[in-house]
Parts: structure tokens; C-alpha cells; sequence
């Protein structure tokens, strides 16, 4: 009798594993897709930084393409500073991740 309460709660104990394991995995994988798009949005802000503000204002949208994430930015405001919005959209999601700085302008 000890033996099959012993397998009993062995067999709860290992279904509930597999349970967390399951919502380990799905927060895993959404850590890893955030940390990609924060490297992107990065490398983009730090390309659009590297512009002057007159080309800036110039040209206040755009978009692209970068490892299979869609970007697209705004660019707004006059005078002494610039304030840039990021948006990605990564695949499989259906929110975007968004991003906003001020440049400032001299």
C-alpha cells in the first residue's frame, strides 16, 4: 500500500514539473525575443543618432527590415531637441515592442 501512494505522488510530483517546465520555457523564449529587439532597437537609435538633426527632420519616417524583426520610426518635435519613436514587430507577436528617445540637437 506504501509503494502505490508512493507512486502516486511521485507521478504528481513529476506532472508538476512538466507543468512549470512548460511556463519556464515560454518565459525563456519571450526573455530571449525582448533582448533581441532591444538589440536592434539599439542599433537603430545609435544609426539615427548619428544623423543630424536637419536630415532628421527631413526625413520623419521610415522603416525596415532587420533579422526577420520589422522596424519602423517617427521622427518629431523642432527647435532644440528631436524625440525618435522605434516600433518592432517581431514574428509571431502581435504587440509591438516601442521604443522613444529625445536627440538632442545643436
Amino acid at each position: 500500500m506504501e509503494v502505490l501512494i508512493a507512486a502516486v505522488m511521485m507521478t504528481v510530483a513529476v506532472l508538476g514539473l512538466l507543468g512549470s517546465s512548460t511556463s519556464i520555457s515560454q518565459q525563456m523564449g519571450a526573455g530571449r525575443r525582448q533582448m533581441m529587439a532591444a538589440s536592434i532597437a539599439q542599433r537603430r537609435l545609435d544609426s539615427l543618432l548619428s544623423v543630424p538633426c536637419s536630415a532628421l527632420s527631413a526625413t520623419p519616417t521610415g522603416s525596415g527590415v532587420s533579422s526577420g524583426i520589422q522596424e519602423s520610426w517617427t521622427v518629431s518635435g523642432s527647435g532644440a531637441t528631436r524625440r525618435v519613436t522605434l516600433s518592432l514587430v517581431l514574428p509571431r507577436l502581435k504587440t509591438p515592442y516601442t521604443y522613444t528617445t529625445l536627440v538632442p540637437c545643436q
